[in-house]
């Protein structure tokens, strides 16, 4: 068995270093026939429905962005230094600073002392400009920030009824005096144009 591989081996290389070199067109298959003469069916497209859950999940949907347009307001304005009236939330701060708590549109809504920076606002009432997601706010609350789009972000709050004599928003402002009509004292007149 041996030998005969041998013989055959060796005759191979002999004929082989005898025949001129190959071009590549001689080396390769010459190419058969396009098929085998049976016609191919193909399938009914209507014999495999859509499975019972689809394959990939539905994108997240981010909530819709409030128009570009929105004008920022003057809500409160305030005759001594704002934060005397607010207390300082240690938690909600926290929250601020990890994107938790956070106004939706950064000074949409204002609040400002005498020769202050201002501050935004939000309600807690009806989540007004405030995105919450772990339902931290308060029914009454006024939720003032400070610094929000920075690592160094404070969270003041305080009773909504305890700052209507401060409210600037309308129907209070605009011709009058900012810090409007104090509860229980009479409207100041207005006075007549001619």
């Amino acid at each position: 068995m041996l030998g005969w591989f041998a013989v055959t081996l060796t005759a191979g290389v002999a004929h082989a270093q005898s025949d001129p070199p190959r071009t590549p067109s001689q080396w390769m298959l010459p190419p058969g026939p396009p098929h085998d003469g049976i016609p191919l069916e193909r399938t009914n497209p209507g014999h495999l429905g859509p499975g019972p859950v689809e394959p990939r999940p539905r994108p997240a949907i981010a909530l819709p962005l409030p128009p570009p347009y929105t004008l920022p307001r003057i809500v409160y304005a305030f005759a001594q230094p704002a934060t005397r009236m607010m207390v300082y939330s240690k938690a909600l701060s926290a929250a601020c600073r990890r994107g938790r708590f956070i106004q939706r549109i950064n000074l949409l809504y204002r609040a400002f002392g005498p020769k202050e920076s201002p501050l935004g606002v939000a309600y807690g009432t009806w989540a007004i400009n405030l995105v919450d997601p772990d339902r931290q706010r308060q029914m009454g609350e006024v939720y003032f920030f400070d610094r929000q789009d920075t690592g160094l972000c404070a969270v003041y709050t305080a009773q909504q009824t305890a700052l209507l004599p401060w409210y600037y928003g309308p129907g209070g402002g605009y011709g009058r005096t900012p810090a409007g009509t104090p509860p229980g004292a009479a409207p100041a007149a207005v006075p007549k144009t001619p």
